[in-house]
């Protein structure tokens, strides 16, 4: 696989570059990024612990379970659906900004994580999901990162720098 990170730019400032972890979700991953790029509205949830979540729709081309699992660490970029579903299931994205364990009214959910945003982000990605819990939603548009991009990476300030 030739991609090796995602780009996730919010509307109100703030990008974050996530590593895929092909060794262990290379089917989500491939279906992830054969629907980039995305323009889509983050919202924030509690529920499910400190998230920054955004529908998308994959349809036929959605992942099976891979590798899933309920608990995720701070910088986890999931793949999450609604499994029991054949037709119509909910979907999103969602990358996380504390450890937790993902979760709605039925349980503990199974989520794949397929990537993970680096440590030295991690202040960048608590500042955007308090800025959308406490200001509401905002746009977020997700992209891949190219090759000739390869020497770019987010800083502090969620501007890309080369």
């Amino acid at each position: 696989m030739t991609v090796e990170r995602i780009r996730l730019e919010f509307e109100r400032g703030g990008v974050l570059v996530a590593d895929v972890l092909p060794d262990l979700a290379p089917r989500t991953i491939a279906a992830v990024i054969s629907a980039l790029p995305l323009e889509a509205t983050a919202y924030h949830t509690r529920w499910c612990g400190r998230e920054v979540y955004f529908p998308v729709a994959l349809g036929r081309s959605a992942p099976p379970r891979e590798n899933d699992t309920s608990t995720v660490n701070t910088g986890d970029v999931i793949y999450w659906r609604e499994w029991e579903k054949a037709e119509g299931a909910s979907e999103a994205l969602s990358v996380y900004y504390g450890a937790e364990v993902v979760r709605d009214h039925r349980g503990n959910l199974p989520v794949n994580v397929f990537a993970r945003v680096s440590q030295d982000q991690w202040p960048k990605i608590a500042e955007i999901g308090v800025r959308i819990w406490q200001h509401g939603i905002e746009t977020i548009h997700v992209t891949r990162v190219q090759e000739s991009d390869a020497p770019r990476r987010a800083d502090r300030g969620g501007k890309s720098t080369r």
